[in-house]
């Protein structure tokens, strides 16, 4: 039977929504304190997308960009960026692209450059190339070694979005594994990842 957009904004996807954006602010701060070269913000809009589908996943990363941008407004524009990722890893999430780690490996390459082709433009067109994140330090070497200001900041996007979308699809590939058929099954698309039908 096909879905229809509101049927994706049942109940349960609607409490999933503050969820993934409390796990989206706690890994972008936890990222932040600690200056890692990753972003850990896409946590919660990867794993709504894998259980609750791209409509939610949009909304959660949406709401999340829109959260960050009250403290610094550098992250309003990659608001883009975060509804691309929750879109798309909803679609992948109903291929099934996340019932074993292989699959989701290839899924995370597919979500970096879902990241990578919506924020680099972002990057150079809106910020001249820099955001002041640890990424820049990656833009401002390659750009000393002779790159394009577009070449340095795609580069320099490609280093930082694979680790993160790497760390970030396994992080939600076990939270999955973790949860109950019985969880699972009140999920819009929960079912696809049931321990019993796989």
């Amino acid at each position: 039977m096909k879905r229809r957009f509101k049927d994706d904004f049942n109940v349960m996807a609607m409490l999933l929504i503050s969820v993934g954006v409390a796990i989206n602010l706690v890994g972008f701060q936890i990222a932040s304190v600690l200056r890692l070269p990753i972003f850990l913000d896409t946590i919660g809009t990867i794993l709504i997308g894998v259980i609750a589908g791209p409509w939610v996943a949009v909304l959660a990363g949406l709401v999340t960009n829109l959260i960050n941008g009250i403290f610094n407004p550098i992250y309003f524009p990659y608001a883009i960026v975060s509804v691309a990722i929750g879109f798309g890893t909803g679609l992948l999430s109903k291929k099934g692209m996340f019932k074993n780690i292989p699959k989701a490996l290839i899924s995370a390459i597919i979500i970096t450059f879902i990241a990578i082709i919506t924020s680099a433009p972002i990057t150079v067109l809106v910020f001249g190339g820099a955001t002041g994140n640890t990424s820049a330090l990656i833009t401002a070497t390659f750009l000393a070694a002779g790159q394009e200001i577009w070449g340095a900041v795609f580069s320099s996007t490609f280093i930082s979005e694979v680790a993160d979308k790497i760390v970030s699809v396994l992080i939600v590939y076990y939270i999955v594994q973790l949860m109950s058929d019985r969880y699972l099954s009140k999920l819009n698309y929960g079912h696809l990842y049931m321990k019993r039908n796989k």
